[in-house]
């Protein structure tokens, strides 16, 4: 499982839920996807100087050299670590990137948390072949309304998307290990 973090790194909850998962069987892998612009950043979103760092990071990042990343790392996973699945979970940015994985590369399938910008690139969800779910918070102050309808209009009909709408809950809620 390849795990995707939010724009605050490969923080203490993203290493938990490696964790988790390793505990569960699987090889879970965390890229530090910011790792061209502001390598092995880990930000509290509490501290107002690092939520600013991490907006920053994420305004710096090129979604395309993540994408070729998570690319270059399933085939890593796949020839050297001898897994013959990958999957990709994300969360926030990084769901955002699961959903780009979907749609780009031959991960195996493909979980995204309150992706960001979706909605802006539903022009790819045609060449999704392989399992995409997406767990979307209804009051996400990040992905309104108006996003939240245009991804469901775009995705519902699609036979390899599943959406999940989550009643009341805002951006983040899965951020807990």
């Amino acid at each position: 499982i390849i795990v995707l973090p939010e724009i605050f790194g490969v923080d203490a909850g993203i290493a938990a839920k490696c964790d988790d998962w390793a505990q569960l069987g699987y090889l879970a892998f965390a890229p530090d996807i910011f790792w061209r612009t502001s390598p092995g950043s880990e930000l509290n979103p509490d501290i107002q100087e690092e939520f600013q760092q991490a907006i920053a990071n994420m305004m710096q990042f090129d979604a395309d050299d993540g994408v070729r990343d998570i690319e270059a790392l399933i085939k890593y996973i796949r020839g050297h670590e001898g897994v013959g699945k990958v999957g990709v979970v994300g969360f926030c940015l990084g769901g955002k990137l699961a959903y780009m994985a979907a749609a780009r590369t031959d991960a195996d399938a493909s979980v995204g948390y309150y992706g960001v910008y979706i909605d802006k690139m539903l022009d790819e969800a045609h060449a999704i072949a392989r399992p995409l779910m997406l767990h979307i918070p209804t009051a996400d102050h990040f992905v309104g309304p108006e996003a939240q309808k245009a991804i469901h209009d775009a995705l519902d009909p699609h036979p390899r998307v599943t959406l999940h709408d989550y009643q009341g809950l805002d951006h983040g809620f899965a951020a807990a290990s």
